[in-house]
């Protein structure tokens, strides 16, 4: 199964996006829009959905902790062809409870020790269909190195 991510910033991509054969589509909220381009990431899928009822996407909102998270999942809530969440940043259940009154599939994301320590939970939330993990972000937060102690020995 492949997914396909477009930033949100970019709606000249949708289109292609969807029709490129990819089982999903991905418009990214999250790390590929810069951040004076969030609310219009989200405006550019709005008027895209509106335009085309027959489009479904998944998309990967603001963390929790991000100013526009709220306003990512109303949107999600909002739009009936928004078929599934991705979840950055996830450190507990309750995080997931808020995106799961979308009665959207949720694709959690973990990218930290915390997320880690309460994976059992996450993974036990409502409407979350199948775990990610972020490996660079997970890293960093474990603080592992990229290069092999054993090749320095």
């Amino acid at each position: 199964r492949s997914a396909l991510f477009v930033p949100g910033s970019r709606p000249e991509r949708f289109a292609k996006a969807l029709a490129s054969g990819a089982d999903a589509v991905i418009v990214d909220f999250e790390d590929a829009v810069e951040e004076p381009l969030k609310r219009q990431a989200r405006d550019n899928l709005g008027a895209f959905l509106c335009a085309h009822p027959e489009a479904q996407v998944w998309v990967r909102i603001n963390a929790p902790q991000h100013a526009e998270h709220f306003e990512d999942v109303a949107f999600c809530k909002a739009h009936a062809n928004v078929a599934g969440v991705l979840l950055p940043k996830v450190e507990s259940a309750a995080q997931v409870a808020v995106v799961a009154a979308t009665g959207k599939a949720i694709w959690p994301i973990i990218e930290s020790a915390r997320g880690l320590l309460a994976l059992a939970q996450i993974a036990q939330a409502p409407q979350v269909e199948r775990l990610s993990f972020g490996g660079l972000d997970l890293a960093l937060d474990l603080n592992l190195s990229s290069h092999s102690r054993a090749a320095e020995l």
